[in-house]
């Protein structure tokens, strides 16, 4: 295996036969939902996991159009060649294997890629058992986490032009390109452009342009609508995976893409990244994040997960190289993850979905913990979240209280009860989102019952100067009491104001 053909393993396929290689897909219904309704609860959502592959193949017979499919393309298991040529006609299987995009193997051929349906796409990536070959280094990695996070939270509005930024595969680029005119997609792993550029013609996205890239660097002097980004910000002392390894050192890949984006967003454009930075022990964890970001010339809202302590991020790596390791290369290799750290004055790492609006104006930066679990693909709600933090940092405390606000449709309250005499007395109220980000937050029964008139028709003033009534203190004392306490409901989205809600959807005429 040259380097050639390592980068550009499709070099010689035509790519006519990916187009017909869709469609028998789609005649067969080789999607996602088609093999999942076939798996048992235990494989769902994990069907290219490490050791799933006889589960899949139990419950999916080779005898099938899908069982075929699968086996070929999603578990690089070898089939018979007449029986793939049965399903694909005799042209397609010939045309595929001239073009190395199946390879005969023993026991029949296979696809030297996984081609994974995911979302409605075709995602084209390398195998697990890849890490062990020399195409390790410039690995194709599948879907995991890190890929969902940035491809929920991106507002899914019509744009002109986005940006992929660490596209890998392509997955973001995928999802930008139903929405935006033009996607840009970058990578300085060769290998990526390419699988890209494959899953692209299968995914019948034309709207795509890959471009190799270290950073920012093919895209100099461009502007863009929307970024995603989901780069390689791994904090190892390694350099030998390109999806996962940055090259620079410590957190400088994080760095680099925070510092710089800024300079790439039209005015009002928006950057979603996903992403990891060090926590030093003479400072506090977001020390550094707020570094990079304060000339940048956007408002920045961060989610933010607890701090990772070094020796459960080293191990949550490190758990790949324990079955190809012994067990003293194993102890040296960890010793060395971790004596990087310490050398680095580290006392833990942060994982952060960071999101940069540009504005011109004086900026705001919103850090939060992120509650545990995110529900669903919430881009509108980021949208609505980020205009309220600036219409809290750009407006009076005036032009705030003399608005009406509407609580979130997704708000519940709890009630706490114990026994008082001979019935129930409430003792605490619980106020929660129940999507797409579940906060949760103790209040009192006034905040409770001020909420409850957040109809969107009363002005704030109204809604707190009657609060203070009931509790018997001047206006100006409630309102230094209250504000802070709406202020915070506000910017996790339990209130918001009539003037940045959604407008109704027009009723057609009878």
């Amino acid at each position: 295996m040259t380097t050639d053909t390592i980068l550009n393993p499709f070099a010689k396929l035509d790519p006519r036969y990916l187009a017909r290689l869709r469609e028998v897909f789609d005649r067969a219904s080789y999607t996602e939902k088609t093999i999942e309704d076939a798996l048992p609860m235990g494989l769902r959502d994990n069907a290219t996991k490490e050791g799933a592959a006889p589960g899949v193949m139990r419950a999916i017979p080779q005898d099938t159009p899908l069982g075929l499919l699968v086996r070929t393309f999603l578990l690089n298991v070898p089939v018979p060649q007449e029986a793939l040529a049965a399903l694909l006609g005799e042209e397609l299987v010939a045309g595929l294997l001239a073009g190395e995009f199946l390879m005969e193997r023993p026991g029949g051929v296979a696809c030297p890629v996984v081609i994974h349906p995911l979302r409605g796409f075709y995602i084209v990536h390398d195998g697990l058992g890849a890490r062990l070959t020399p195409i390790s280094k410039h690995l194709v990695m599948g879907i995991g986490t890190s890929s969902l996070a940035p491809a929920n939270a991106a507002p899914r509005r019509h744009y002109r032009r986005a940006l992929d930024l660490g596209c890998g595969g392509g997955f973001q680029a995928f999802h930008l390109a139903q929405h935006c005119d033009e996607v840009v997609a970058l990578d300085i792993n060769v290998r990526a452009l390419n699988l890209g550029r494959a899953a692209a013609v299968l995914n019948r996205a034309g709207n795509i342009e890959f471009r190799h890239s270290n950073f920012f660097s093919a895209v100099e002097g461009e502007k863009f609508d929307l970024v995603v980004s989901n780069p390689p910000f791994v904090i190892s002392p390694e350099s030998e995976f390109h999806y996962r390894d940055g090259g620079l050192g410590a957190d400088r890949v994080t760095e680099t893409v925070i510092r710089g984006v800024g300079n790439y967003l039209e005015e009002g454009g928006l950057a979603v990244i996903i992403c990891e930075w060090a926590s030093l022990k003479d400072g506090q964890p977001h020390d550094r994040l707020k570094q990079w970001v304060a000339d940048s010339g956007c408002d920045v809202w961060v989610y933010t997960s607890e701090q990772d302590d070094l020796v459960s991020y080293a191990m949550s790596w490190l758990r790949s190289y324990q079955a190809n390791l012994s067990a003293e290369e194993f102890h040296r290799t960890y010793d060395r993850w971790i004596d990087y750290y310490e050398g680095l004055n580290m006392s833990g790492v942060q994982t952060g979905l960071v999101v940069m609006r540009k504005r011109t104006g004086d900026n705001w930066v919103y850090i939060d913990q992120a509650a545990a679990v995110i529900r669903g693909r919430w881009g509108e709600a980021l949208l609505q979240l980020i205009d309220i933090h600036t219409m809290l940092h750009t407006s009076t405390a005036d032009e705030i209280l003399d608005q009406p606000y509407q609580l979130s449709s997704a708000a519940r309250m709890r009630h706490i009860y114990q026994q008082a005499g001979n019935r129930w007395a409430s003792t605490e109220a619980e106020i929660f989102l129940v999507e797409p980000l579940p906060y949760s937050g103790r209040v009192d029964q006034y905040t409770a019952g001020l909420l409850a008139r957040c109809d969107g028709t009363v002005p704030l003033r109204k809604l707190v100067a009657d609060m203070g009534e009931i509790v018997g203190v001047s206006f100006p004392e409630i309102v230094e009491a209250a504000m802070p306490i709406i202020e915070g409901l506000m910017q996790r989205g339990y209130l918001i104001p009539v003037s940045l809600l959604p407008p109704d959807p027009e009723v057609p005429e009878a």
